[in-house]
């Protein structure tokens, strides 16, 4: 198989997973509460590392004497007001952790680490435009950039290992090490951000690596087997019966999305499974599992917000959205091998 198959090969299986469930239900995620206590955590030593930069400016007389001369004096202290705002952000996650409301914790910590983020860019370039030679030498923006696109890829690939997976060590400790370096982007320790962020993708490549040598052994047949995986998680057939049953215009919502009728769209659905079943070839059945992959995630996203503002309007609740929430769950249990790559052979 030569690299231009082996890289669709992946892009499908990649694809696929994405398409067929949400990763909530494949794979186990950190507690809320652990999350919520780490972002927490992150977000009290960026509070002090700006605090200690904002302090180191305003007691250097020198130094405010340029800003005041370079005509950035309340500039500068605007900053510091939006500093005490990224502080009380970081009370009010405090006191949520404590009363155990690790949502509005992790919402909170989230808006003071952007707040700091801001503030520190914001002083920093105060400063470099007042001739004050305190200014780090990488762009800290642009190295925030390369550690989130780091980030999204190690979603990606969440999605396609399994917790069980020997591998799966080496996504946890890049994120770790991506969501340390990220801190890291806010005091003087670029150097360190950078030496994390190298770490962290040398890992992401080993499992990248792993992947490629797992998807080898994709053929016509597995992608017909995945055809028809995704063929059941998305069983709107069932999933439009319920909604007729609580009242919702099955019909009336597909004509505004396109479609004639019920029947209408599904034979449209089932033609773009059966194109991609009945391929023999790899990159074509990577073109149509593309299509039935934006098809489903945007069909299904559209439903859905109709089925939640219908209930509200009707002051019905989710059990019929649970019924097929626990359908489309039991797929992947049963058959979640063909979706993730384990610790075996990974098919």
């Amino acid at each position: 198989m030569n690299k231009k198959i082996r890289t669709t090969t992946i892009a499908a299986l990649m694809l696929i997973v994405i398409a067929v469930g949400s990763l909530s239900v494949v794979l186990g995620q950190p507690t809320t509460e652990t999350r919520a206590t780490r972002i927490v955590e992150s977000a009290q030593a960026a509070e002090e590392k700006v605090g200690d930069l904002i302090d180191l400016v305003a007691s250097n007389a020198t130094a405010l004497l340029m800003i005041e001369t370079a005509g950035l004096t309340d500039a500068f202290e605007a900053n510091v007001t939006l500093f005490g705002e990224g502080q009380e952000n970081v009370t009010n996650a405090l006191a949520c952790l404590e009363a155990e409301d690790y949502e509005g914790a992790i919402e909170n910590a989230t808006d003071a680490m952007t707040i700091f983020r801001e503030v520190y860019r914001a002083i920093n370039e105060i400063l470099c435009d007042s001739d004050v030679k305190i200014c780090p030498s990488v762009d800290p923006e642009e190295l925030e950039d390369a550690i989130d696109r780091s980030l999204a890829k190690i979603e990606d690939l969440k999605a396609l290992i399994s917790e069980d997976a020997d591998i799966y060590s080496n996504i946890t400790e890049a994120e770790d090490l991506l969501l340390e370096a990220k801190n890291e982007l806010l005091p003087d320790d670029i150097e360190a951000a950078k030496d994390n962020l190298r770490e962290a993708n040398a890992l992401i490549s080993d499992v990248c690596q792993y992947l490629k040598e797992v998807a080898q052994d994709l053929n016509p047949a597995r992608i017909r087997d995945y055809c028809e995986e995704l063929q059941y998680r998305y069983r709107f057939g069932e999933r439009f019966g319920q909604a007729e049953t609580e009242g919702f215009d099955v019909n009336g919502f597909l004509q505004g999305v396109g479609y004639q009728n019920e029947d209408d769209f599904m034979t449209r659905f089932q033609e773009m499974i059966q194109n991609a079943q009945d391929t023999e070839d790899i990159e074509d059945a990577v073109d149509d599992l593309e299509e039935i992959g934006r098809f489903a995630r945007e069909f299904d996203g559209s439903f859905n917000q109709q089925m939640g503002q219908f209930r509200a309007q009707h002051g019905q609740n989710n059990s019929g959205a649970g019924s097929s929430q626990q359908g489309s769950g039991s797929g992947s249990q049963t058959s979640g091998g063909s979706g993730q790559m384990g610790s075996g052979s990974g098919h």
